[in-house]
């Protein structure tokens, strides 16, 4: 927050036009991230993603077709009768197997290039063992066995998983090569026929067209081992290191969770697998992670570089326009320079209405203004000496009178008159006070002691008829207040208390704190206020402070000398040095009194002194 305050207001524009535009900069280039840099992936995963399932079609539709043969043949008459259980002859035996079955099945062979084998399992012990036919009885409790008669219960057939080609006597196999198996239940009991495929049948294809530009294709068994042919460029270290890689942890079983890295030969590959469900292996796709990383690293480049180009331009677009506002603010700093180095003829241009133009106006208004106050100040100014040469001059013979009002006192005192003696040291202390070079403001305590001495005097002339009723906490008496304005607020009340009116004269004063605020309430029993009187003097006081802010204090000759006099002093002159002091924050009201005449409220604004502040000034006050 410190450096933001000591940047320069062009450094703070082009900082609000970045922070503004950036957001939605960053929501477009989000954007156009989602919609250029993350297809580039998604796009090669995908491809890869197609390359396997077209893969996976064309395996499907070999298995459909194998399966469609195999029911074929399982179903076929010829062969179902042949093992329809009954007793063969040696002759009749030869006589079928030569004109019947042999030809069927290299017909068979000749027709189904894809199946490898033809075996046949027959529970008819007079049907010899031969390269094709087998004694069910002989391998019924082998585990395979066992596992395709459970599956051809439940399903209707069986498809072994990858395996070595069994040898059964008489018949093919012990070459140590893997073959899926296909069984089929025959149309007679507990008879079968079982059709061996080559794992090139299913994925002969795979090695001919690569994955991408160097990937390949290759099918794996449930232990890991590629069971497809490679292309020539796969080595045999590179195929070990793959299959030893696929046997660790899950990564077939796993499948379902997408594309993996794994590093082979100093490589990174990008492995995409796929489950071929009916034969319990899977395929997989490997492709250098270049050919993945490389077209998204160009994508990448592509969009730093638009980034860098938005962020230069705006940059540059935010400086080109704060220095545009910046311009008609560095005229104003020039123009405000100039007044405060004393030039008041200043004249900004004002070409449009904006905030700026508006502040330009206003600006050549104040120095318009300005000038024009200072020649009326300069005028007050020597109205002012005027007036105190006049006061200077007026206090030299107070002095003389004092030593007379003191004398006088001496006297009073001499014969006993303590009334007298009190009210001449009263009328002093009032001429002192009102005479004196002090200072403006004055403590409540000062203040209210003026007050008795005004009503002690006017005892004297009025008998005693005089009551005055203070209502002041202590705690409030060392407030400051501005001297010499409950006076003339008394005075009233004895101008107009005692008119038209013979008995004792009753003035009340009232103090107390409010929230932030000062309450004075003076209040009498004369003759009161009336609501007309209250607005024509609320009237003649507004209008008296509407005056005072336009045009500045003088005083005319005639005005001068009443002031001398004492007229001028009363209400509105209270409300005047008010509204001089605090300006529009005080209040002076008038209403009628519960005591029967008029009451009197000022509001002044004060500082709530501290409790131990209140402590000290108490203690000190009780030591005098």
């Amino acid at each position: 927050m410190g450096l933001i305050k000591k940047m320069h207001y062009k450094s703070k524009l082009i900082l609000c036009y970045l922070v503004l535009v950036s957001f939605p900069l960053i929501l477009c280039l989000v954007l156009l991230y989602q919609s250029i840099v993350k297809p580039v992936r998604e796009n090669a995963v995908s491809a890869i993603d197609q390359r396997l399932d077209q893969e996976l079609n064309t395996i499907n539709s070999k298995i459909e077709k194998i399966r469609n043969v195999s029911y074929l043949v399982s179903t076929n008459t010829v062969i179902n009768k042949f093992f329809v259980p009954k007793f063969y002859g040696d002759l009749e035996l030869i006589e079928i197997l030569n004109n019947d079955i042999s030809p069927l099945l290299s017909w068979l062979e000749a027709s189904s290039p894809e199946i490898s084998y033809y075996h046949f399992f027959t529970n008819n012990p007079s049907i010899p063992e031969t390269q094709y036919l087998h004694q069910y009885d002989d391998y019924r409790s082998e585990p395979w066995m066992q596992e395709m008669e459970n599956s051809i219960f439940d399903k209707g057939y069986y498809l072994e998983p990858c395996h070595i080609n069994r040898s059964y006597s008489y018949g093919y196999g012990g070459e140590d090569q893997m073959v899926y198996s296909l069984f089929y239940p025959l149309l007679t009991s507990n008879n079968f026929l079982e059709v061996c495929i080559k794992p090139s049948v299913f994925f002969e294809d795979m090695k001919t067209i690569p994955a991408m530009e160097s990937g390949f294709v290759a099918a794996v068994n449930s232990d890991g081992k590629i069971i497809s042919d490679l292309p020539a460029k796969v080595t045999a270290d590179f195929r070990h290191s793959l299959e030893q890689r696929l046997m660790e942890g899950d990564c077939l079983s796993d499948s379902d969770e997408g594309p993996f890295l794994v590093s082979l030969a100093q490589t990174e590959y990008l492995i995409s697998i796929k489950q071929i469900g009916s034969l319990d292996s899977w395929i997989l796709c490997a492709v250098p992670g270049a050919e993945i990383v490389g077209p998204v690293l160009k994508a990448q480049q592509s969009f730093t570089l638009v980034i860098l180009a938005a962020a230069i331009g705006i940059v540059l677009l935010s400086y080109l326009l704060s220095t545009l506002l910046i311009r008609k603010i560095n005229t104003i700093i020039d123009a405000v320079h100039k007044i405060q180095e004393g030039d008041f003829h200043v004249a900004i241009p004002v070409n449009g209405e904006d905030e700026i133009d508006q502040l330009a106006t206003d600006i050549n208004y104040m120095s318009f203004k300005i000038n024009e106050l200072i020649n009326r100040v300069y005028k007050a100014r020597m109205l002012q000496k005027e007036t105190e040469l006049s006061a200077l001059q007026a206090q030299i013979n107070p002095h003389f009178l004092f030593n007379i009002l003191d004398t006088f006192k001496m006297i009073a005192i001499i014969h006993d008159l303590d009334d007298f003696s009190d009210s001449i040291a009263a009328l002093g202390n009032l001429m002192r006070y009102n005479i004196s070079p002090a200072s403006y403001h004055c403590t409540l305590e000062h203040e209210l002691q003026i007050i008795r001495d005004y009503i002690n005097i006017q005892n004297l002339l009025l008998n005693n008829r005089v009551t005055l009723l203070l209502s002041v906490p202590d705690n409030l008496l060392r407030f400051e207040i501005p001297n010499f304005i409950l006076q003339p607020i008394i005075e009233n009340s004895f101008v107009h208390g005692f008119e038209n009116k013979l008995s004792e004269l009753i003035i009340k004063v009232t103090i107390y704190r409010g929230d932030s605020s000062i309450i004075i309430k003076i209040e009498d029993n004369g003759t009161g206020i009336s609501g007309e009187q209250q607005q024509t003097l609320t009237a003649a006081m507004k209008k008296s402070t509407e005056t005072l802010e336009v045009e500045p204090i003088s005083l005319e000759p005639q005005e001068r000398e009443s002031s001398r006099s004492g007229k001028s002093i009363g209400i509105l002159n209270v409300n005047l040095r008010l509204f001089l002091l605090y300006g529009r924050h005080y209040s002076f009201t008038f209403s009628s009194s519960d005591l029967g005449g008029a009451c009197n409220t000022i509001s002044l604004p004060v500082s709530i002194p501290t409790k131990e502040q209140e402590e000290n000034f108490l203690n000190e006050r009780s030591k005098l």
